[in-house]
């Protein structure tokens, strides 16, 4: 049993497997008969780029793939004995995959995430309130 990452909580789970691939998903880690399955849904591989610019330099990069091309499952279950190790995504590596899965672009997501200000907050009133309370206040010190 896995018992080094905890057990039926949703985590952002990075899965290298016996075979050499690593997956990335939303990911449970559950026990079956003393066995831990791994419920993955949307999986992805990491696709690694390398691009000649010119005669000195390379471009790298990485970016993501459909784990099971041919497939139009979304979910798949892993068994323990095809797991090497589990690790969890950093939150910029799992930002990254949402913006991969999902069908908005990073500039949708991260407008999603702003938040929504009106045009009154972080305000205490209106100058013109605050102009008769500071003008109430001079009389009121001008008349003692």
């Amino acid at each position: 049993m896995i018992n080094y990452a905890k057990h039926d909580e949703e985590f952002y789970g990075i899965f290298k497997l016996l075979n050499g691939e690593e997956i990335l998903g939303k990911s449970v880690l559950t026990e079956d008969n003393g066995e831990t399955l791994v419920f993955i849904q949307n999986p992805v591989a990491i696709q690694l780029i390398t691009k000649e610019i010119d005669d000195t330099k390379v471009a790298r990069g990485m970016g993501f793939t459909k784990w099971q091309q041919l497939s139009d499952d979304d979910f798949f279950i892993l068994r323990e004995k095809d797991i090497i190790t589990v690790s969890t995504m950093s939150k910029e590596i799992a930002f990254m995959y949402e913006s991969f899965i999902s069908e908005d672009t990073v500039e949708d997501i991260r407008e999603e995430r702003k938040a929504q200000a009106s045009d009154m907050d972080g305000y205490l009133g209106t100058v013109n309130d605050a102009r008769k309370y500071l003008e109430q206040l001079y009389k009121k010190n001008n008349n003692s």
